[in-house]
Order: C-alpha cells, then sequence, then structure tokens
C-alpha cells in the first residue's frame, strides 16, 4: 500500500471528508512476514534462535541476568532506505522477560527491559549461543514497505470519527498491514487506554505481537512496542530503548 492508494481508498469511503487530515498523518511502516520455508543464514533477519554478534561477544545481561534474544534486523534487506533506518549494519534485540525484581517480572515500560545491539559491520560475526538454555524455535523474516495512520483516538488529536466512522476507519487501518509485527508507523495494542509512545522526541521502531511458537507473551498475550528516540535513530545510537506491552 502506498499514499496514493490510501487517499484514494479513503476518497471512495464515508469518512471521504477526512481526507486531508488524514493525509497529514501518515507514516511510513514496514510490514514483517515470517518465511518458513527460509533456512536461517548468518547475519539474515529473524525472529528468535540465537544471534550473530561480532566474534568473541559475550551474552548481554540485565543486573547479572542474561537477556533474551528477541531477534535481528539486518537493514540491507528492507528495500527502501528512506524511512529514517539505517541503509545497513545488523541491529539485534533483547528482551529481559525472564528476569525478575523484588516484586516480580521487569515490567516492558521499565528501563532496561529492552536491548539492542547494532553492529555497524557484518563481516566479523558468529552465532553465539544463548546461556543455559535452549535455543528455541527460530524463523527468517521478510519486510514489506507500506504507511500507517494511527491506531486509536490516544495517538490522534482533535480524534474526528463517531462510532461508524470509528469502525470504517478501523477496518481502513487494518487493510495496510499484511502482519500484526511490523517497524516504524504507530504502535497498535490490545488493552491500552493511552498512547504508549514515551514522548514527542520519541518514534516507534518495533511492533510485534505474541507468538507461542516463538514463546512470546506480553502482557498475557498481547503486543509488544519498542520505541527509540529520533535523534539517536539518526546517529545510529540503539543504546536506550523504550518499551510498553498491551
Amino acid at each position: 500500500m502506498n499514499r496514493n492508494n490510501l487517499l484514494e481508498i479513503i476518497e471512495q469511503s464515508n469518512i471521504a471528508n477526512h481526507k486531508e487530515y488524514l493525509s497529514q498523518v501518515l507514516r511510513p511502516a514496514i510490514d514483517i512476514l515470517r518465511n518458513t520455508d527460509a533456512e536461517p543464514r548468518l547475519g539474515c533477519s529473524r525472529f528468535g534462535g540465537a544471534p550473530d554478534l561480532p566474534v568473541g561477544s559475550e551474552w548481554p545481561t540485565y543486573e547479572k541476568k542474561p537477556y533474551r534474544f528477541l531477534g535481528q534486523i539486518n537493514f540491507t534487506e528492507i528495500a527502501s532506505t528512506k524511512r529514517g533506518l539505517p541503509s545497513k549494519g545488523l541491529l539485534s534485540l533483547f528482551v529481559a522477560d525472564d528476569n525478575y525484581d523484588d516484586d516480580g517480572y521487569l515490567e516492558a515500560f521499565e528501563d532496561g527491559y529492552i536491548h539492542g545491539i547494532y553492529i555497524p559491520e557484518t563481516t566479523n560475526l558468529e552465532t553465539i549461543m544463548p546461556p543455559h538454555s535452549d535455543i528455541g524455535k527460530t524463523t527468517v523474516i521478510e519486510f514489506f514497505l507500506t504507511i500507517d495512520i494511527p491506531y486509536d483516538e490516544y495517538q490522534l488529536k482533535d480524534w474526528p470519527f463517531d462510532g461508524v466512522q470509528s469502525d470504517i476507519y478501523t477496518e481502513i487501518r487494518d487493510s495496510l498491514h499484511k502482519s500484526s509485527d511490523y517497524l516504524l508507523g504507530y504502535p497498535s495494542h490490545s488493552t491500552l487506554a493511552y498512547d504508549p509512545t514515551p514522548g514527542a522526541e520519541w518514534i516507534p521502531l518495533l511492533t510485534i505481537d505474541s507468538d507461542d511458537s516463538l514463546e512470546w507473551c506480553w502482557h498475557d498475550g498481547d503486543k509488544l512496542m519498542i520505541f527509540i528516540e529520533t535523534e539517536r535513530l539518526k546517529n545510529l545510537d540503539f543504546s536506550r530503548l523504550r518499551s510498553d506491552a498491551g
């Protein structure tokens, strides 16, 4: 889906009177689809399994407890580089959902829940096995360019849609995505009654759904949303990521 396609759909719908308004809030997004027939290779984009890190790397930890590998994104596999993402390099993401604090699990909105490692050059990599745990299932992922509009009224100032129009709006937004897993765009969720974006200087980096096969269960089966500051993304600095789940 591209901008012109979306505006044409809106023009032909019962929310056509809001076409100009919606054209101002469009954002680029990149759907993530699993290719279960492909065999993972060194440095390829994938969910689950084990990360490919520079030779000799140690497994990252949070307060001396090992993170769990979430997945990795090879930016050279994304067709367009004009969406604010790096044109090359490998981003490995880790999650601390197996780590406990004094009151129970470390919550998704707490600092340190998501850990990112960005590797600008991918010529000296090796697959690093997780410590003291099974490698788990892995799946190769592929990317498809699309666009996005806000998920709900909490992400859009002066929400202009009534009940019937809201249903039409939701149908149109759903049609933009081939997957509930995607980069950029607007964060989507199942239960939150607020905008999970940490602040005006932050943008969504990755939104992913729960998945039993990968042993992903975010907030009782909802979605995990990962955010990055705009300036840090421009500087290829993935050392400070925020997240929420719901």
